[in-house]
């Protein structure tokens, strides 16, 4: 693309130009404090609807507008010489609504990295005077217009007890609460944490955490490091229409690319371990560039505080990297992965006296690896379309072997279960993209995905002294999506965006045609939303192939014939900005899910909006049918002052509902309905000199909701059928106590001449409160016993920046 530079730009950039001029000869306070600590500020600015390049847009430091520049033919901008601490960022360009990047960190050790999507103004050109300014929380898919938001890198990191895990993370956003302090599954507007997808670089992903159970959307730790992140979207309902296989959440994850100008590299230590990354160019002057992060950890320091099963200590590692290949007219080349392992080995003592609860008769070994990795392609086709192709392969196996010993034989082991899971995966997603005008934009696109699986799941049921197939079961499939969407900006304040989504799995022949619609109207300083639509997801394969049958039995799948599951959404949304930084938000919404899995038994309360993985299907006798219901509604409140003036406040809160039906017809409260929430999140910075070399900052969190659900357990049937029953027709009808915790971190931040150094503490659960997750029975005691969450968690971390 030529450069052209608007003649408003050029004016912009002249007039600016000799506004610095005058100063150097009037002012020179700024450049002549004495070991004043500065940094260069990069990045890339582009049309949000067409993803085209936007060459000399004006880019200001706001703090000081004789510090600017503008952008190359290909939008690439960098701004030298910029000061340290918070700094916002002003964008101008001719046509072009105004956006401001507010307070991003300019640090020694790290280049900021600045990219920008700027909106076609629909004012005539020649009125220049635009006042509209871009939400900063706005999410990064234009199509996206209600329950969607971005995240930053810095919010995973700064959020107390987030420890840089983006599902921790959203836990503080309204309507997202977790499913326990065990792991990082989230419960979004009262589902399950099955129905979250995630996706990265524009692509489906298997479940990107560590400690997970088949089928499961979380784990204990995540794979995913904020040293790779980039700008990042989260989805709590009413989705855009490229946005399939998914029920209540979604995650839209990306990378950000490596530095073009310098060598930059970051190493860590704590008591989550190790990591190092590095990022550059590999030929400077050139724009393609590598990032790479590697992390080793074993929580072993953290053992007096964590336990995890019979007091085993799991280690992990994962890796992550992005290559950026920019080839000129024949488009831009990505290449990007994210893998991990992890172990947990637990042997028991030959010494039957010693054991107890936490340390039993039980060895266990194991371990799981994920991994994936693609290529994605972006392709102009003109000034206004491009066709943009991501290809991937994944692959995760997780294998277990666990034994018991015999007092009365010398401690021989004795087996008692055995698992062995691999899903292989290929996907391909196409999509073409075309800005008709300012007002209209379009985009259509398809999926494929080519799903193989080998399961192998046994134990050894004491109670009918038998061993029984969990599931038992290879094979491969297929799922295919397509949409079309369309954004309208029918005035300068109204937005329509049209379209639809349509699934087909080709393990049962089970498809759905899904049409969704959004409109936004803009007011002076609020905005009002209205979104529905119809959205589906088949289970996991895993699921379909379950069967729990004694060993030696034919193989069955009386699952095989599931229907989708489906939800219709409707989000009625409202916020307003008040004292200029302080942004109120609320969203009232309705779910009703359908063709829900149920338990083909009148008697029965089992429902799969219940479940987190396979292994909550262990004490169904029937098979699964699609003929249960599901319905969620509630309110959604929050006030958000983003980062400004060295502190920010968010909080959030929510009333709602969610119930389900069974096989046959009786409702019932769902686990996941606490029914309220309340999250106060804040923090605040400290310059500790003038020239913002040193920093401290502190935050603090408190979460207050109500207790998950459980039901009651029937102990004198459990005694005497020496298993957990429960009581029959009084499903999910006791909660436990209301849940409190206390979040805080602090850094300390010292910026030198080409390194920053950080030392963070981060503590969960600051008062050690010993919030109650759920009872269970005994059968060795004969007794109901409870379960706590997970109490007082200390981490302190080591980090370095730097360059040379």
């Amino acid at each position: 693309m030529a450069l052209r530079i608007p003649a408003l730009t050029l004016c912009a950039t002249l007039l600016l130009s000799q506004q610095s001029k005058a100063q150097q000869h009037t002012d020179t306070t700024q450049t002549t404090v004495p070991h004043q600590l500065k940094q260069n500020v990069h990045g890339r600015v582009l049309d949000a609807a067409s993803q085209q390049p936007l060459p000399g847009t004006v880019v200001v430091l706001v703090s000081d507008n004789t510090i600017n520049t503008t952008t190359d033919a290909q939008g690439y901008f960098t701004l030298r010489g910029v000061p340290l601490g918070r700094q916002s960022f002003l964008f101008l360009y001719t046509g072009f609504e105004k956006y401001t990047a507010f307070e991003v960190p300019v640090i020694t050790g790290k280049q900021p990295e600045l990219n920008v999507s700027l909106n076609e103004s629909l004012e005539e050109l020649g009125e220049v005077t635009i006042v509209a300014e871009k939400d900063k929380i706005k999410p990064m898919n234009e199509f996206a217009t209600v329950s969607a938001r971005s995240f930053s890198v810095e919010e995973t990191r700064r959020y107390a007890a987030s420890i840089a895990d983006p599902a921790r993370m959203v836990m503080n956003f309204p309507g997202v609460s977790n499913s326990g302090d065990m792991d990082n599954s989230i419960v979004v507007r009262g589902n399950s944490p099955k129905g979250v997808l995630w996706r990265l670089e524009g692509i489906e992903i298997p479940n990107p955490n560590h400690l997970s159970g088949l089928g499961a959307s979380g784990g204990a730790i995540s794979m995913l490091n904020a040293n790779t992140l980039g700008n990042c979207d989260f989805y709590t309902g009413a989705f855009a229409p490229e946005i399939g296989n998914a029920l209540s959440g979604a995650f839209d994850i990306n990378f950000r690319n490596g530095n073009t100008e310098r060598y930059e590299h970051t190493v860590q230590v704590g008591t989550m371990g190790v990591e190092v990354a590095t990022e550059g160019p590999f030929q400077k002057g050139k724009k393609a560039s590598y990032l790479l992060n590697y992390r080793y950890s074993t929580l072993a320091l953290l053992e007096k505080f964590i336990t995890i099963g019979s007091g085993a200590m799991p280690n992990y590692q994962d890796m992550a990297f992005k290559v950026n290949l920019p080839a000129g007219k024949a488009g831009t080349f990505s290449l990007f992965g994210l893998g991990g392992y992890n172990r947990i080995l637990q042997q028991a003592e030959a010494d039957s006296s010693k054991w107890d609860e936490v340390n039993n008769n039980i060895s266990f070994n194991s371990n799981t690896r994920m991994g994936v990795a693609g290529i994605a392609h972006q392709y102009f086709l003109g000034p206004n379309a491009y066709i943009k192709t991501v290809l991937s392969g994944s692959h995760m196996r997780s294998l277990q072997e666990a034994d018991t010993l015999n007092p009365g034989d010398g401690y021989r082991r004795n087996p008692i279960e055995h698992t062995a899971f691999i899903n292989n995966a290929y996907r391909a997603s196409v999509f073409f993209n075309q800005k008709l005008n300012a007002r209209h934009t379009f985009r259509t696109g398809v999926i494929a995905q080519q799903l193989s699986y080998d399961f192998n799941s046994r134990y050894y049921n004491g109670s009918e002294q038998q061993w029984k197939n969990i599931i038992s079961s290879d094979g491969n499939t297929q799922f295919y999506q397509a949409y079309l969407q369309w954004k309208a900006r029918l005035t300068d304040k109204l937005t329509l965006v049209g379209g639809a989504h349509g699934s087909y799995l080709a393990l049962n022949g089970k498809y759905s045609i899904e049409p969704r619609a959004s409109l936004g109207y803009q007011l002076k300083s609020s905005r009002i939303t209205l979104a529905a639509g119809m959205h589906s997801k088949p289970e996991h394969i895993s699921t379909y192939m379950f069967q729990n049958t004694a060993q030696g039995t034919p193989n069955s799948t009386p699952n095989k014939n599931l229907d989708l599951l489906r939800a219709f959404h409707g989000v009625a949304g409202y916020d307003v900005t008040v004292l200029k930084k302080l942004r109120v938000k609320a969203e009232a919404y309705y779910q009703h899910l359908y063709n829900i899995p149920v338990e083909q038994d009148p008697a029965s309360g089992f429902s799969i909006m219940n479940a987190e993985n396979i292994y909550s299907l262990l004490e169904l006798n029937k098979p699964l049918v699609s003929r249960g219901t599901g319905d969620n509604y509630g309110v959604d409140v929050s006030l958000e002052r983003p980062f400004s003036n060295g502190y920010y406040l968010l909080a959030s809160g929510s009333l709602f509902s969610a119930t389900y039906t069974t096989y046959s017809g009786e409702r019932y409260n769902s686990r996941y309905n606490r029914g309220h929430q309340l999250n106060l999140i804040g923090g605040k910075e400290f310059k500790l000199n003038a020239k913002g070399r040193s920093i401290l900052g502190l935050n603090g969190k408190l979460l207050y909701s109500g207790g998950l659900r459980e039901s009651p357990i029937d102990g004198a049937a459990s005694v005497q059928q020496r298993r957990q029953v429960l009581v029959a027709g009084r499903y999910f009808t006791s909660r436990g106590p209301d849940y409190f915790r206390a979040d805080i971190s602090a850094y300390y931040k010292m910026n030198r001449k080409s390194a920053t150094h950080t030392l963070q503490l981060d503590i969960q659960n600051v008062t050690n409160r010993q919030n109650y997750f759920l009872s269970y029975f005994d059968s060795g005691s004969g007794t109901i016993k409870t379960v706590n969450q997970l109490g007082i968690i200390p981490t302190i971390s080591y980090r370095i920046d730097f360059h040379w």
